[in-house]
């Protein structure tokens, strides 16, 4: 580690380097890219978005959050290619070209938003993504050992023990530096793909009349149809225009798909930053868009649209009648007795925990490096291992956090777990990313030397401009739809208590009271941090 002594070290930056070397190639950050994006998440949500919005068109709204979220990519495409560093897409624009305190607030809500997230994935990759499909194969084979193992993985005992190895592995393997990261995240990206590949396989050579058998055959004579007329007893009805439940269901689809632009944090150690982070990002939008819109078009149409929505109306509201949750992983095990088939399924949910979770970690960690880089914070942060290109330090600090988010989400009472609404800390992340791109039309120095395609002008107004406009209009919409939502609908996305609002608060809060405490700090000691912000951080 490299310790730094005000006497020795007169910069207003900590060293003259991050100590983070290019790693990532394109494979690498398209690879980060898809993975922030697919989780094991995707089945709740899923049972979420045709239960909560009833008439929802599931694939159309993945197809239309993927149109809106391109130029919003596009953004943060143009404004790493001015500002291609570590923290880069929202700390060291916001930072630079607005103000220190707002990218400290900002992106310490979005740091604290990863990091819960963290221990959320840590429970739900087993709990979602492995428990249910491994309950009903092993109902389907009679296999009395592997439904103890199934009923034992959705336990909050087992969930917490399996989260918390998993939160160590995947630590150790992101403080073993990018060698290790790129190998790992390859594997896990080839397993993960396969999976869903599997499961469009086994869904498209499945029809409707093959489906109802089985799940008569695993729940009951006649359950196929009593499922949805006990739905419709209670009051559902998909009988409505699929338009406005469409459009409301856009934070869930966005929540789904929100880590196309993650890989813009990591700037500074992306090969080729520009072109690479194009395609990864455009990419990213296209490879998940794609596989959620054909995955849930064919469950549709492979389970029957009244089937799959009552099912998880009866699931959201605590009235589904059978033991393994309503969930297309579920319900795929049942028409799918291949082992393999399956036991690949089960770990690509797995892969894609992994590849969420290191994320966390990776993005986390590379804001910490950034803020302790301009001394916004204590400079132990800031430590990278000359051996290890890793902010090993960072990185042991944000998996502690995590693994405190999982205690919460596997044993936090109910009433308090709800209230930390992780779209809502997102979005509000988000949110103002944008006025970075805006305030550049004013800032003609920074802006000329960027590349020239981050330079170009629409109407005499730079192109980034009006990208960063529209990125906090999206952001808006995201937002308002998330709180409407909240306030009446609250089984759809979380409720939004005094506690969310309060969290946000604090975490600003604490990332602005950091830069202004270390910049009085530094002020007496004869140095002015706030210097540091008035240039690009070295690399």
């Amino acid at each position: 580690m490299r310790p730094v002594d005000l006497a020795t070290e007169k910069s207003v930056f900590l060293r003259n380097a991050t100590g983070l070397v290019r790693d990532f190639a394109l494979i690498d950050a398209l690879i980060l890219a898809v993975g922030a994006m697919i989780g094991p998440t995707w089945v709740p949500l899923f049972v979420s978005e045709w239960a909560l919005f009833p008439g929802v068109n599931v694939p159309a709204s993945f197809v239309l959050i993927g149109i809106f979220a391109l130029a919003n990519g596009a953004y943060y495409v143009f404004i790493t290619a001015v500002m291609p560093r570590s923290g880069g897409g929202s700390y060291v624009p916001l930072s630079r070209l607005v103000s220190p305190i707002l990218g400290m607030g900002m992106t310490t809500i979005l740091v604290v938003a990863f990091l819960l997230d963290m221990g959320f994935i840590g429970n739900i990759t087993w709990v979602s993504g492995v428990s249910p499909p491994l309950a009903t194969y092993a109902a389907i084979t009679n296999n009395s050992g592997l439904a103890t193992l199934a009923a034992n993985i959705g336990s909050q005992t087992w969930a917490f023990a399996l989260g918390t190895v998993m939160i160590i592995l995947v630590g150790l393997i992101a403080i073993g530096g990018n060698r290790f990261i790129r190998m790992a995240n390859k594997i896990a990206f080839l397993v993960g793909t396969l999976g869903m590949v599997l499961i469009v396989g086994v869904l498209a050579t499945t029809n409707l009349s093959q489906f109802q058998t089985a799940f008569n055959t695993f729940a009951g004579s006649n359950m196929y149809q009593n499922i949805t007329a006990t739905a419709q007893a209670a009051g559902y009805n998909t009988n409505v225009n699929w338009l406005n439940p469409t459009f409301l269901s856009l934070p869930l689809s966005f929540f789904a798909i929100a880590g196309y632009a993650f890989n813009t944090y990591y700037g500074g150690e992306i090969r080729k930053v520009s072109k690479t982070m194009s395609i990864a990002v455009v990419g990213s939008i296209f490879f998940t868009g794609a596989f959620f819109s054909l995955i849930a078009a064919l469950a549709q149409n492979s389970f029957g649209t009244d089937f799959i929505t009552s099912a998880s109306y009866l699931g959201s509201a605590g009235k589904w009648p059978l033991g393994p949750a309503p969930y297309v992983n579920t319900f795929v095990a049942m028409v799918n007795s291949n082992p393999i088939i399956n036991t690949i399924i089960i770990l690509s949910f797995i892969a894609w925990g992994y590849l969420l979770i290191i994320n966390y970690y990776f993005i986390s960690s590379r804001h910490f490096l950034a803020w302790s880089f301009d001394r916004s914070v204590p400079s132990f942060f800031g430590s990278v291992s000359d051996r290890l290109h890793s902010p090993v330090i960072s990185l042991v600090i944000c998996g502690i956090i995590g693994w405190f988010a999982l205690i919460f989400f596997t044993y936090g009472p109910a009433a308090y777990v709800g209230a930390v609404n992780l779209t809502f800390f997102f979005v509000l992340a988000f949110l103002l990313d944008g006025l970075a791109g805006i305030v550049l039309w004013r800032r003609p120095s920074i802006l000329d030397a960027a590349p020239s395609f981050a330079k170009r002008k629409v109407g005499g107004v730079p192109l980034i401009s009006l990208l960063g406009a529209y990125s906090i209009i999206f952001m808006g919409y995201l937002l308002a739809a998330s709180l409407y939502l909240a306030f009446n609908n609250p089984g759809a996305i979380g409720t939004f208590s005094l506690a969310t609002g309060i969290a946000a608060l604090v975490a600003f809060l604490i990332g602005a009271g950091s830069y202004l405490g270390m910049r009085s700090y530094y002020k007496n000691r004869g140095l002015d941090i706030s210097l540091a912000f008035k240039e690009i951080p070295p690399e």
